[in-house]
C-alpha cells in the first residue's frame, strides 16, 4: 500500500499533500502562529494511514529571516514535487520579501530511507554447531583463581583495618591526657594573673551637652487684603423714543404731457424683405394619391425634415409625430440622410 507524504501542522495533525512515488508538484502557502515569529520549521513525514501515530520522519525545512508581523500575516510559499524514483524536493521562500528572496531547499530520497531502516549486522551464529568445551573450562579456571585471590585480599584488608583502629584509640588516649594537663596549667596561670592584676583606672564620664535652644522666630503679622475700590455703576441709559412719523399725503399724479400732432404724417417704415428657404427635396417626390395600408417607403435626402415629409404625404405638416412613432425616431428634429423610412397611412 502506497504511503502519503505530508507535513505536521500547528495543532499536531498530519496534513496530506501527495502520494508516495507519484510524479506530481504542489504549491502551498503557509503562515505563522505567533506574533513577530522569526522563522518557520516545516517537518515532512510519511504515513500509511495519514495520521501522526504511524508517521515516519523524512526531513525538515527551516525558513529564517521572516519579517516581523502579526500572526497569520506572513506568506511563505512551499513548492513540493516528487517523481517515480521516490525523490522528494521541497523549495520554500518568504513572499513578503520584495526582491532577492532566499530559497530554502530540501532533497530527500525515500529509497535511501528504506535501506537505512533495513540495515542488518554483518555476522551470524550457526545454531547447529556446539561451541568447544575448552573455552568454558578455561573460563571456569579463571573464575576460581579470581575467587582465591579475592579471599586472600580480604584477610589483608581486615588486618589493616584493625591496625588503624588500634592506632586511633592510642592517639585518642594520649591526646585526652595531654589536654587535661594543659587545661590545668592554663587555669593556674589565669588565677595568678587575676590575683596580681591592678585595678583599671576609672574613666571620667563626659558631661552630656544640652542642645542649645533654637531662637524663637517672630511670627510675621498676617497682612489683611486691601479692599477693592468700589466701582460706580453707570446709570442705565433709557432708549430715546423714536419720533412719530406723520403719514405722507398722497400727491395727485401729474397730468400727462400734451403732445401736439405734426402737421404732416410721418413717412412709412420700410418693411423687411421676407427670406424664403429652398423647397425640401421631398416636394419633388412623386407622392401617391392614396397611401396603401402597408405604407410607402421613402429614402431621406439631404434637406428633408419630418415636417416637410408630413406635408408632402399627408397635406398636413402637424402629423409628423405619426411618422416618427411608426419608425421609432426618438428625436423628430434629428433624421439621417440616406435612411429609408416607411410612411404609414394617414388614418
Amino acid at each position: 500500500m502506497a504511503s502519503t507524504i505530508g507535513i505536521k501542522i500547528a495543532n499536531g495533525e498530519f496534513y496530506p499533500i501527495m502520494e508516495e512515488n507519484s510524479a506530481i508538484r504542489k504549491r502551498l502557502i503557509l503562515t505563522t502562529v505567533h506574533d513577530n515569529q522569526p522563522s518557520v520549521q516545516i517537518d515532512l513525514f510519511r504515513s500509511a494511514s495519514s495520521v501522526m501515530t504511524d508517521a515516519q520522519y523524512i526531513g525538515s525545512l527551516v525558513v529564517e529571516n521572516i519579517k516581523p508581523k502579526l500572526k497569520g500575516e506572513p506568506s511563505i510559499e512551499m513548492v513540493i514535487s516528487s517523481n517515480g524514483d521516490g525523490e522528494i524536493v521541497a523549495d520554500a521562500l518568504d513572499l513578503d520579501v520584495s526582491s532577492g528572496a532566499e530559497h530554502y531547499v530540501l532533497t530527500v530520497s525515500l529509497k535511501s530511507l528504506d535501506e537505512r531502516d533495513m540495515e542488518l549486522p554483518d555476522f551470524e551464529l550457526e545454531s547447529n554447531e556446539e561451541p568447544p568445551m575448552g573455552l568454558y573450562q578455561h573460563a571456569s579456571n579463571i573464575r576460581k583463581q579470581e575467587k582465591r585471590s579475592s579471599g586472600g585480599k580480604m584477610w589483608i584488608f581486615v588486618l589493616i583495618g584493625l591496625i588503624i583502629i588500634l592506632g586511633l584509640a592510642a592517639a585518642w588516649l594520649f591526646l585526652f591526657d595531654g589536654f587535661e594537663v594543659i587545661s590545668s596549667y592554663r587555669k593556674a596561670i589565669f588565677a595568678e594573673k587575676t590575683w596580681q592584676s591592678e585595678p583599671e583606672p576609672v574613666r571620667q564620664v563626659e558631661p552630656v551637652r544640652q542642645p542649645e535652644p533654637e531662637p524663637v522666630r517672630q511670627v510675621e503679622p498676617v497682612r489683611q487684603p486691601e479692599p477693592e475700590p468700589v466701582r460706580q455703576v453707570e446709570p442705565v441709559r433709557q432708549p430715546e423714543p423714536e419720533p412719530v412719523r406723520q403719514p405722507e399725503v398722497a400727491r395727485p399724479p401729474d397730468p400727462p404731457p400734451v403732445i401736439q400732432a405734426p402737421a404732416t404724417p410721418p413717412p412709412p417704415r420700410p418693411q423687411p424683405i421676407a427670406r424664403r428657404r429652398p423647397p425640401a427635396p421631398v416636394s419633388s417626390y412623386n407622392v401617391p394619391a392614396t397611401i396603401p395600408r402597408e405604407g410607402v417607403d421613402y429614402r431621406i435626402r439631404w434637406g428633408d425634415t419630418l415636417w416637410d415629409i408630413s406635408e408632402a404625404f399627408y397635406r398636413d405638416p402637424w402629423l409628423y409625430p405619426r411618422i416618427a412613432r411608426h419608425n421609432n425616431i426618438r428625436n423628430p428634429d434629428l433624421i439621417i440622410s440616406g435612411r429609408i423610412i416607411r410612411i404609414p397611412p394617414r388614418s
